[in-house]
């Protein structure tokens, strides 16, 4: 009963974030989508259009375009939306800000910090024993059926049964998975102990670099080409800037990888674009490939599309199990009070 009123906010939350790309489109799409056309201005320039837009503010990092029509973000104190090919700012928005922002804090921690967060992730181990629990109960009778009127206890009953066993495995993989991202702490160190992994790594490795402070002679855009260079295939997402941690450390991702696509990273002195460490999805340690797989299972995007869909539906039906069987307690413990 208690954990109900969190499981219906994960569920809520959770079918809205499988589909969270295309409604951030659909919500902004001035800030989502530009009719393309002519040269394509350095990374300098649609940075310091955008620093120069909000008061000077020092760029954090680059997400370059994904595709023609799709602007490029720098990342300031928000992230800013910038017409690649004419320099026009679009607008600024930071993931706290937006509609989606706040489901996504919703999803993870209740929008309250670590209290919300340990209450989640409690709630989802309650979730757990609530779906074996439901699947016993159903064993002996096996049914699957829906009759009487909708406002009747046998209908609700029923719907509760038959809706609960179909949504049973994907509810499962939801929690479970959900489970593992609530407790990633105490799962990473028993997954490093289990296959005696060092979380960190990379094939180089990396050395100590103080910011340049004004002596960079490599530019974002040259950055980008020399990273690019050494893994073929590869897209950059993400271009993290010099004054945050002495390097340039550009992320690359490969379309046709959903579990790890993102988890490759080039870092390069901004002073002569030597590369000084490389970090490959190819090489993660089993830790990091069972957490990245993990993530992909429980967002559905292990299979694309056919699996987010399939996410989304169990978690529509999740809020649907937490009103129906509330609704089947009250009406039991009313015939209860009344014999």
């Amino acid at each position: 009963m208690i954990a109900g009123a969190f499981l219906l906010v994960l569920g809520i939350t959770g079918a809205i974030l499988a589909f969270e790309p295309e409604l951030d489109r659909l919500l902004h799409p001035h800030l989502s989508r530009l009719k393309p056309g002519g040269r394509t201005l350095s990374l300098v320039d649609i940075g310091e259009a955008a620093s120069k837009k909000y008061g000077g503010e020092p760029v954090v990092a680059y997400l370059p375009s994904s595709s023609p029509d799709v602007p490029t973000e720098v990342i300031l104190s928000g992230v800013v939306s910038v017409n690649q090919y004419t320099g026009e700012v679009l607008g600024l928005r930071t993931r706290g800000q937006t509609v989606l922002g706040f489901m996504r804090a919703l999803h993870v921690r209740l929008a309250t910090g670590d209290i919300g967060r340990n209450i989640l992730r409690w709630s989802t181990v309650l979730m757990l024993i609530s779906l074996a629990s439901g699947l016993y109960l159903w064993w002996p009778r096996k049914r699957i059926r829906i009759r009487g009127p909708w406002w009747s206890r046998l209908f609700w009953s029923d719907q509760h049964n038959s809706f609960g066993i179909f949504s049973l495995v994907p509810l499962l993989l939801l929690t479970a998975t959900g489970i593992v991202i609530g407790f990633e702490d105490e799962v990473s160190s028993l997954l490093d102990k289990m296959y005696g992994t060092n979380p960190v790594h990379s094939s180089q490795t990396p050395e100590q670099s103080e910011p340049s402070q004004g002596s960079t002679e490599l530019t974002p855009d040259q950055a980008i080409a020399i990273a690019s260079a050494q893994l073929p295939g590869a897209l950059p997402c993400r271009l993290q800037m010099p004054r945050y941690g002495g390097l340039y450390v550009v992320s690359l991702t490969y379309s046709d990888n959903r579990i790890a696509a993102e988890r490759n990273s080039i870092s390069l002195d901004p002073r002569n674009g030597r590369i000084v460490a490389i970090n490959q999805s190819a090489g993660l340690t089993p830790r990091e490939r069972f957490m990245a797989t993990n993530e992909a299972i429980h967002t559905g995007n292990i299979l694309g599309m056919p699996t987010r869909i399939l996410a989304a539906l169990a978690s529509i039906l999740l809020p649907l199990q937490v009103v129906s069987g509330l609704l089947i307690w009250i009406r039991r413990t009313n015939i209860l009070r009344r014999g």
